[in-house]
């Protein structure tokens, strides 16, 4: 992916403007409008919880702990009824993410 089209997916998450997305990847606005544009920019539920647990991918690494605050984030921006649960689930699933019995290791970067 390039690095429009990650600055495209990191601005799509809630709480992120197209601004810090620029500075971030060092790319112009209109080159993340542009991006923006395409459907794949928007985060899948997997994405929405990766950013959630490292920060907009800015930590690679950390305890789990309480996945109750990703689960109440996510329902809050997809009304979803997103539970711990589901949180679990697509996060076992990602391939991005190297989950242990209490930690996890993003495998790379993200977005």
């Amino acid at each position: 992916m390039d690095p429009a089209q990650r600055a495209a997916k990191l601005s799509r998450i809630p709480g992120v403007t197209i601004d810090e997305a620029r500075t971030r990847f060092g790319v112009s606005r209109a080159a993340i409008q542009k991006a923006r544009k395409d459907p794949a920019s928007s985060p899948s539920l997997a994405e929405l919880a990766l950013a959630a647990l490292t920060s907009n991918g800015t930590v690679t690494s950390g305890k789990l702990g309480d996945l109750q605050s990703i689960a109440g984030w996510i329902d809050h921006v997809n009304h979803d009824a997103c539970t711990v649960d589901d949180v679990r689930r697509v996060l076992a699933a990602c391939p991005q993410l190297e989950l242990r019995a209490r930690s996890w290791r993003l495998r790379g970067a993200w977005p």
